[in-house]
């Protein structure tokens, strides 16, 4: 055999034992997480929405989109005219859920990737869930959770509008997700 050949096996044996279950069914491959950051989704997507970092990004995709969608219809391209019709439906839609509601913000938070790092070391979090993931926080009974909600709010450098609804947004409960279904606000 070939020290290559003897490489990819060797290779190949770590990845299925990393990936085999655990031999105790109660332990959980997960269970060193000690301290889970939570936050509060909706108020996330507030002082995302209309912040510097909504528009030098998902806002200029928007615009981008709306001049196609003018484009598309002054040149009675009916086909695409209704796929970024829908396309725009869908994001206003997404918007309502995560304000709202209690959707997840992963797109969201993608924009302050660079940043997170740095918030769970201040904040000595191993893990960031939204509090209304349930399931996600059903694994990690035992770990410590710390309110990471306005650090990650203050991320998006919102303006003291935005902060003031993403404070308050928090005190009242969400509206279920399966009530936001076909509901336009």
């Amino acid at each position: 055999m070939t020290r290559l050949t003897v490489l990819g096996i060797a290779l190949a044996f770590i990845a299925y034992v990393g990936c085999a279950e655990p031999m105790n069914p109660n332990d959980s491959a997960d269970s060193h997480v000690t301290c889970i950051g939570t936050y509060d989704s909706r108020a996330i997507a507030v002082a995302f929405v209309g912040s510097k970092v909504y528009k030098d990004t998902a806002g200029k995709e928007l615009a981008d989109m709306l001049q196609e969608y003018k484009k598309a219809e002054a040149e009675g391209d009916t086909k695409r005219v209704e796929e970024l019709k829908t396309w725009g439906e869908s994001q206003q839609a997404l918007l309502h859920r995560q304000g709202f509601s209690t959707a997840p913000v992963d797109n969201v938070l993608e924009y302050i990737s660079e940043q997170l790092p740095k918030i769970m070391n201040r904040t000595g979090v191993e893990l960031l869930v939204s509090k209304w993931d349930a399931k996600t926080l059903a694994k990690y009974q035992s770990a410590e959770r710390v309110d990471v909600t306005m650090r990650l709010v203050e991320a998006f450098k919102p303006n003291d509008k935005q902060k003031k609804i993403a404070i308050e947004i928090q005190k009242y409960d969400p509206v279920p997700l399966e009530k936001m279904e076909g509901h336009n606000f």
